[in-house]
């Protein structure tokens, strides 16, 4: 039997100066570092995915940097929009992977022999909160109606349900209840790959399990009531679907090579 193997990527926050650091953590060069390391321990994936944040200052030159460093996958990239993400600039400069025009919408569907992958755009611009809006619900709907496949996993920046973190929930996905419903609905629906908290967690809804995954760069401590950075390692996630099962698992490099510091502005920092 078939096992095809996804990788997700996710909060590379890379700036357009590649030296520039966010609290004190150089994204660039961690995002190198954690694409070298996956190279070097199992590079081969049939999708790799990036559920959003490429950049931090949304400027060309940043995605070009992060398309670089993506290089040995862009043939098999699928890419959804963070809340630090410019649609425009992000089809710009992945014209090869990402369809449509301008500002629209960004969303993929793919397939992993039983399984349906579908990329869900949660990014609001000007805001840090997520929101899928009726249409994009609607669309959603309907994709999930077209497709036969007996398995589905969807993607997503904001994670649709609280994460226990007072002030990482302030920040969430504002109409999670609608995504709710439909998971509740579709039992097909087996797994959701999120981002934006930038650690591991882990949910049950439904017949789902629900998960985020660490950032390529700087890592979150989702206790207490306002931002907070922790000195983890920065993590992927891979994913693998065998059949209608799958598994998957974190991670991460095998140490931590710079420390955040909270009231540090670094260059090209905001």
């Amino acid at each position: 039997m078939t096992t095809y193997r996804v990788l997700q990527l996710t909060d590379l926050h890379v700036f357009a100066d590649n030296h520039a650091t966010l609290k004190g953590i150089p994204t660039h060069a961690t995002l190198k570092s954690v694409v070298s390391r996956i190279l070097e321990l199992d590079g081969q994936f049939d999708h790799v995915v990036i559920t959003g944040d490429h950049t931090h200052d949304e400027l060309p030159e940043s995605y070009r940097l992060v398309r670089d460093s993506l290089q040995p996958w862009l043939d098999r990239l699928w890419q959804i929009p963070g809340n630090h993400d410019d649609r425009s600039v992000l089809r710009s400069v992945f014209s090869s992977r990402v369809c449509g025009t301008g500002a629209d919408r960004i969303n993929f569907v793919f397939s992993c022999g039983d399984w349906t992958c579908i990329g869900l755009d949660s990014h609001q611009p000007g805001q840090v909160p997520g929101l899928l809006g009726n249409d994009q619900i609607q669309w959603l709907k309907n994709t999930i109606a077209d497709c036969a496949s007996p398995r589905l996993a969807l993607f997503i920046h904001h994670p649709p349900v609280r994460v226990g973190s007072v002030w990482m929930d302030r920040i969430g996905l504002q109409d999670a209840s609608e995504l709710q419903s439909l998971i509740r609905e579709q039992s097909r629906i087996r797994l959701v790959c999120c981002g934006h908290v930038h650690h591991e967690f882990e949910f049950t809804l439904s017949e789902a399990k629900i998960v985020t995954t660490p950032s390529t760069g700087i890592q979150f401590d989702p206790r207490g009531d306002a931002p907070t950075f922790v000195a983890d390692a920065p993590g992927w996630r891979i994913i693998e679907f065998t059949g209608m099962e799958f598994s998957t698992r974190v991670e991460r490099l095998p140490e931590v090579q710079y420390v955040p510091v909270s009231d540090y502005t670094g260059r090209g920092e905001r």
